[in-house]
């Protein structure tokens, strides 16, 4: 599954006043990166129907930089873990965690009062929400009179004037298929009674070098409502998520296109990953990418 990243932009707000330098956000020379170093020190968060947890596991000052390594734990899954040979190697059950390393990325300029936090979304799982709740609420014990900030940062510029450009390469549309609720029949040829599917759709141009036509995904950044129900249909069948692959400054870059309202930031997928004998990318791969992407969309 690809590896993809998120942009939340991180700032402090004194209540009813304005918002404070990172570098000295209580008028006393306190640098929010000290305090959330401080806090991802045995960091634990655990979501309200305990099966979510998110653990901090390393953590390191570089400069202007945060970086943390974190597990997202989640129970409540029975499943057979079956090798690529079909061979059964062990029985998971409800109370058995999953463990996901995810990668974050704090990026909090002293003399700014706004800084950047890049977060890895590792299989569809991310850590945001449970690390914020964590994090805001040991902030707020500390500082009563202050509020810690970690909203959705959407800046399409990158995206859209690649899409005005006319250069559009690829469109992916993504569904999954429910076991109770086919969307296509066909599915069941390939797929278990009882298991998920995935559907992907790649739309292309066949020759080289050739573009897509970019009218609908106009529309879409123009704030048209209905562009993004139109992006995700295909002959009847609607999918759930987009993938758009463009040229920016002469690489490739793939952005997920969200639901609108869905209140979530734009994410895009990390490129160029080292991944271990075990197919995990490694935190050093991972952090280069969360790097690449605030300066690509900052």
């Amino acid at each position: 599954m690809a590896q993809r990243a998120a942009l939340y932009r991180v700032r402090v707000k004194e209540n009813y006043k304005d918002y404070q330098l990172l570098g000295d956000i209580d008028t006393a020379g306190t640098a929010l990166i000290n305090v959330l170093d401080g806090y991802l020190a045995n960091f634990e968060s655990i979501s309200a129907d305990t099966e979510r947890v998110v653990r901090c596991v390393e953590h390191a000052i570089d400069r202007t930089e945060l970086v943390a390594t974190l597990h997202h734990g989640q129970t409540g899954v029975v499943a057979d873990i079956v090798s690529d040979t079909g061979t059964n190697r062990l029985r998971q059950i409800a109370t058995d965690s999953q463990n996901l390393r995810c990668s974050c990325l704090f990026v909090l300029p002293p003399e700014r009062d706004a800084g950047w936090l890049a977060v890895q979304v590792n299989a569809g799982r991310g850590i945001k929400g449970l690390l914020e709740a964590g994090l805001r609420s040991r902030f707020q014990k500390q500082f009563d009179d202050l509020r810690l900030e970690l909203r959705p940062f959407v800046n399409t510029s990158a995206l859209e004037q690649a899409v005005d450009a006319g250069r559009v390469s690829k469109v992916k549309l993504i569904r999954y298929e429910r076991p109770h609720d086919r969307a296509v029949a066909a599915t069941n040829k390939w797929v278990k009674a009882n298991e998920y599917g995935k559907l992907e759709l790649d739309i292309s141009m066949r020759g080289r070098g050739q573009k897509l036509k970019s009218d609908l995904l106009k529309r879409f950044f123009q704030g048209d409502q209905t562009a993004f129900g139109d992006i995700i249909e295909f002959q009847g069948l609607e999918f759930e998520r987009a993938k758009v692959e463009v040229d920016v400054e002469g690489s490739t870059r793939t952005f997920n296109i969200e639901t609108p309202d869905s209140g979530h930031p734009m994410t895009i997928d990390l490129d160029g990953l080292k991944y271990d004998a075990d197919g995990d990318p490694t935190s050093e791969s991972v952090v280069n990418g969360l790097r690449g992407l605030v300066k690509v969309v900052t």
